[in-house]
């Protein structure tokens, strides 16, 4: 498997420090493949306080981007005073949502930040692209979870879709779980999940197959080789 480097140019990236913030164990919905359902506990929300003193904190060591995941943190009550914070430390925020309550928002509610939507299929009743809400003023980037049951098919058509009425412009592919992480140290893996053989043609299949204008970021080095 080769990559097509006459379809595409790789962009530079560099290291960021980044933290992951859980704000919240509440979600609206229990997804098969979610990897904190198992520790999830009691429902609380992370409150303002803790929070502004875990930002200083992160300030203080140097961080420069938070990434704020739950549970779903567009239930967190003070999402928008997360975002504030943020933008006053100077930190690049990204907010991992299922999408479903973006609805209940305006543009103006993320100023500073980026939406991720997480996804995991073209159809179906869960986390699939047709029953994202309408929302056409909001940007959002989406990551699409690739399954042991996601077929090359199914990415090219959440792709064009997503691009076309939702004018997407980064789709991500990611794997449920860590794909060179036997030992599970950090959370338990699931059925659901392909190996990483398949993943990797899967990969290359759509790359060699996509033709819109999307930004494509693939999850997991290796995948094919760096001209950087």
């Amino acid at each position: 498997m080769k990559f097509p480097w006459n379809k595409y140019n790789e962009l530079p990236v560099s290291r960021i420090n980044t933290l992951q913030v859980f704000i919240t164990t509440y979600c609206n919905l229990k997804c098969d493949g979610c990897f904190v359902r198992g520790i999830m506990g009691e429902k609380k929300h992370m409150d303002l306080t803790e929070y502004k003193t875990t930002i200083d904190n992160a300030v203080a060591k140097g961080v420069k981007r938070i990434t704020l995941i739950g549970g779903e943190p567009l239930m967190h009550p003070f999402i928008k005073e997360m975002i504030w914070i943020n933008n006053q430390n100077n930190l690049k925020t990204t907010i991992y949502t299922n999408g479903y309550l973006l609805d209940k928002f305006s543009k103006d509610s993320f100023q500073g930040a980026k939406i991720r939507i997480s996804l995991y299929c073209e159809t179906g009743k869960t986390k699939s692209i047709e029953t994202l809400p309408k929302t056409a003023d909001i940007p959002f980037d989406v990551c699409f979870m690739v399954s042991r049951t996601s077929t090359v098919e199914e990415l090219l058509k959440a792709a064009y879709y997503l691009e076309i009425f939702y004018k997407c412009k980064v789709f991500f592919i990611s794997s449920l779980r860590e794909l060179d992480n036997p030992n599970q140290e950090f959370f338990e893996d699931t059925d659901l999940t392909m190996p990483v053989l398949e993943y990797k043609k899967l990969v290359h299949d759509f790359l060699n197959s996509y033709t819109g204008e999307m930004e494509i970021h693939i999850s997991k080095r290796g995948m094919f080789e760096s001209t950087i």
